[in-house]
């Protein structure tokens, strides 16, 4: 089952679960950056090894069960590269995507029809890792960040969130043969900042 058919499921799902006249839904595009994450050095010869920062989208839905209590699906994906540096230099050695599924528990602030409502969420899914002639690999991975939604009108407005999202590797033990996306350590520790579009109905 690819990954855009897990989405549809979990949004289909997510949206299907009242009937429609008590549904409160939310969806939002997202533009966002991803800052580096640095991993353990394996090699003395290296003075840096991380996962490079870059460009991440994504789509959000969301079903508010109360005014400020709800549950969200969010689906990001980022543009990396596995980079190393040297005393000579740097470069990267493969480019490579981190594409996050999430479910979120979501807490939002502020009276219902406020134009300013501060939110904060918790959650958890699964990275997919994929690069050219490397085999694609999911781990569980966690989400915990905040924000703010400001609506221009009732139903359109914009938001801009921080989002911390550990990916569990579990590699930590695999001595001198790492996974290739497990970097030989337990946890990617990556911050993603973002903002983007709301429309709710």
């Amino acid at each position: 089952m690819s990954r855009l058919t897990v989405l549809v499921v979990a949004l289909g799902l997510l949206f299907a679960c009242h009937e429609a006249q008590a549904q409160s839904w939310e969806v939002s595009g997202v533009a966002a950056y991803t800052l580096p994450a640095g991993l353990d050095n394996q090699a003395p010869e290296l003075s840096g090894l991380d996962i490079r920062g870059g460009f991440t989208w994504g789509v959000q839905g969301a079903r508010w069960f109360t005014p400020n209590w709800g549950a969200e699906v969010l689906w990001t994906q980022q543009s990396s590269a596995l980079g190393l540096e040297t005393d000579a230099g740097s470069a990267d050695l493969f480019t490579m995507a981190v594409g996050q599924l999430h479910a979120n528990a979501v807490r939002q602030f502020g009276a219902a029809d406020a134009r300013l409502r501060p939110f904060v969420f918790a959650g958890l899914g699964a990275t997919f890792f994929s690069a050219d002639d490397l085999d694609s690999e999911t781990k569980l991975s966690l989400g915990l960040g905040g924000g703010v939604k400001y609506f221009l009108w009732n139903a359109i407005g914009i938001r801009g969130h921080f989002r911390y999202r550990p990916t569990m590797l579990n590699d930590e033990d695999a001595g001198r043969y790492c996974d290739p996306f497990g970097f030989c350590q337990g946890a990617l520790q990556q911050i993603e900042f973002g903002a983007g579009a709301v429309v709710r109905f």
